[in-house]
């Protein structure tokens, strides 16, 4: 047995009849391939299961099976009464899932599957493990648990959302036990190269053009680098999926001389989005993301400054970083 929570779990999902998983906010692929993969997995059980984004999927993660099956919704406008369990998956709060502050939690039974050191544990089961790279890796893990059947399908999914959440196996929360359970979804018949090919291969061009922008608005201070785009410029590039946290994953950890770094974009009016990356490990970005509310781990992690224009916002951020970069 992987997890002694893995039962429990299972009893809710035997339990339940009509399931909700969840990609969270500005959903990346480990968000995606867990709530696919939950999904895939519920049905084997014979669930009704339906999967709510806040946002929308990027398209190099349409080769995914059951893409199509995620629905993008306001999650304060969702029907909570239609269910009897919600599905919580690689979301560290519950702001995480909906990127709404005024939206509080629902009434309605909740389990949590995560990896991030900031979950504050908000289901009425957690099964929160902070030494794994990915919420797949997770899922993979408790699948066996439940001795469940993992197909072709599902070995896909899961693995996709290993490999995005660790680079390519190239970030240091990668262990060996990742990489076991990657060969053995590949043993499977995960096809590795074709995963890698969409998540890193396949960059929109309006995404490249985002890129050249905050390059050239990039500054280093103390410890760390950063650059911030506002709505005005974000607009200009047709607000392009996933650029942020792409331009944060390619280059925000290969600058040198830094321990960390960020890149601020306000995707709407007086709402910026921040993205961090550690470089060196020494600055835990989940401290910050956290005083921001938001949430992640050690070398990834991603906040919001509410309710400020643009200047002032990048200000405050400035001012909350600034407060662990030493």
């Amino acid at each position: 047995m992987n997890y002694s929570e893995s039962q429990q779990v299972l009893e809710k999902v035997k339990n339940a009849k009509n399931i909700i998983v969840n990609c969270h906010y500005s959903p990346d692929p480990d968000s995606v391939g867990a709530a696919l993969s939950m999904y895939q997995a519920l049905k084997k059980l014979n669930k009704s299961v339906t999967i709510y984004s806040p946002g929308e999927i990027a398209n190099n993660l349409a080769f995914l099976p059951a893409f199509k099956k995620v629905d993008v919704v306001e999650f304060s406008k969702v029907d909570y009464t239609q269910y009897d369990l919600f599905i919580a998956l690689d979301s560290s709060t519950w702001d995480n899932i909906v990127g709404n502050k005024e939206f509080l939690q629902p009434n309605i039974d909740m389990v949590v599957v995560d990896h991030h050191r900031s979950n504050l544990g908000y289901g009425s089961v957690n099964l929160i493990d902070k030494d794994c790279v990915s919420t797949c890796e997770i899922l993979k893990l408790m699948f066996d648990d439940w001795g469940l059947r993992i197909d072709v399908d599902l070995a896909n999914t899961l693995l996709t959302g290993i490999i995005g959440d660790s680079g390519a196996f190239r970030y240091p929360a990668t262990t060996h036990k990742t990489l076991t359970i990657a060969s053995e979804l590949m043993e499977i018949g995960a096809d590795k190269d074709k995963i890698i090919f969409n998540l890193f291969q396949c960059t929109d061009y309006e995404v490249l053009k985002f890129w050249g922008l905050a390059l050239s608005k990039l500054k280093i201070e103390d410890n760390f680098a950063w650059t911030a785009i506002s709505n005005e410029e974000y607009k200009q590039f047709k607000k392009p999926l996933k650029a942020k946290s792409s331009f944060a994953s390619v280059f925000l950890q290969s600058i040198d001389n830094t321990d960390f770094g960020f890149i601020a974009v306000e995707e709407n009016k007086n709402m910026l989005d921040i993205s961090f990356r550690s470089r060196t490990g020494i600055v835990d970005t989940s401290k910050i993301a956290v005083e921001m509310g938001g949430g992640g781990h050690i070398w990834a992690a991603g906040g919001r400054i509410e309710g400020l224009p643009f200047d002032k916002a990048v200000d405050k951020a400035l001012q909350i970083i600034k407060k662990y970069s030493k």
